[in-house]
């Protein structure tokens, strides 16, 4: 392996959700079990976000055909299922972004699974059409949750344009149907609310038709202007992707989840604040229950039918009437 490759894939790092993670050259995005090759073209940046270490040292590059070289080297070896293609800004956002795309096009000669472009602030719309045509899904980063953050961590970054971009992103990729899909991220901990991202996430789905909304805890790193604020818990994040999953999996009404915040922030699992707070009206509302589970109970199966399947019931014993005690199901 080119050790600028080996190098750059670590360096992709700094730009991961909490839905992954790394097993040493690979990134492992857990939601879909997929192995991604995932590297930048370059670790040179002139952008200047102060939460990334790209902007603030001496960057490395390596060219497309390094790159598409690199993953199908790997592929043939079993080693990964799929690409993912970014980069730091090394140059005009024009060049980078003709980069990405001529690297999907290299990787497409031999490849025809997955493959995820990163579109960049500032890419034209004919380079968007180019790279959804390539891709299976492609990502632009919205950052912060709270607009008027965006210039407190990044000075050369407009949120107009990052959600112009998302717009065309949006208007390209409806007219694939399901065959493509688009992605949006954003860092929680730097002075945001709950509030504000769920506000955020909801408005994401419901406007831009994104497929999934990823949440990156802030982490502090080393000679970034940031490197002594203090690190995002897990635990928060864990909970907003929970309200991410009852929005986009379970149907709830961001409104409703608004009304269980103390102070804009959750104190607690989001599901068992709205059940304590607004009862019970379908078996998706039960904590602990899935939407698989959900249709079973539907179906007329009880908690101890689940349980002998497999589920786990603990969290929901207490919410269904005639089954609240857990030595109820000892004999399973």
């Amino acid at each position: 392996m080119n050790a600028r490759i080996a190098r750059l894939a670590a360096e992709s790092r700094f730009d991961v959700c909490g839905d992954c993670k790394f097993n040493g050259l690979i990134y492992v995005a857990m939601s879909k079990k997929a192995r991604l090759f995932k590297a930048l073209l370059s670790s040179n940046c002139r952008f200047d976000c102060a939460y990334c270490p790209n902007p603030w040292r001496k960057g490395i590059s390596v060219t497309p055909e390094e790159f598409a070289r690199a993953f199908l080297n790997l592929r043939r070896r079993g080693l990964v299922d799929g690409a993912f293609v970014s980069s730091g800004m090394h140059s005009d956002p024009e060049k980078v972004m003709e980069d990405i795309i001529e690297t999907g096009q290299l990787i497409r000669k031999e490849f025809k699974g997955y493959v995820h472009l990163k579109i960049v602030p500032g890419a034209n719309k004919e380079q968007i059409r180019q790279a959804i045509e390539i891709a299976n899904r492609v990502s632009i980063n919205i950052e912060v949750a709270k607009p008027s953050m965006l210039n407190e961590v990044v000075s050369v970054k407009s949120r107009y344009d990052i959600l112009r971009r998302e717009r065309w992103i949006s208007e390209e990729v409806r007219r694939y149907g399901n065959s493509k899909s688009h992605t949006t991220q954003v860092i929680a901990g730097l002075g945001e609310s709950d509030a504000d991202i769920i506000a955020c996430m909801k408005r994401q789905y419901e406007e831009y038709g994104i497929s999934r909304f990823y949440i990156s805890p802030f982490t502090p790193l080393k000679n970034t202007p940031m490197e002594n604020c203090r690190s995002e818990s897990r635990k928060r994040a864990a909970r907003l992707y929970s309200i991410d999953a009852l929005i986009r999996l379970y149907g709830f009404d961001a409104r409703r989840i608004r009304d269980v915040l103390e102070d804009g922030m959750l104190k607690d699992d989001p599901k068992v604040l709205l059940a304590e707070k607004f009862g019970i009206a379908r078996p998706i509302d039960i904590p602990g229950i899935g939407p698989r589970a959900a249709k079973l109970i539907e179906k007329g199966y009880s908690l101890a039918d689940l349980k002998r399947m497999g589920f786990s019931v603990k969290k929901a014993t207490p919410y269904m009437a005639g089954q609240k005690r857990l030595s109820d199901f000892a004999i399973f």
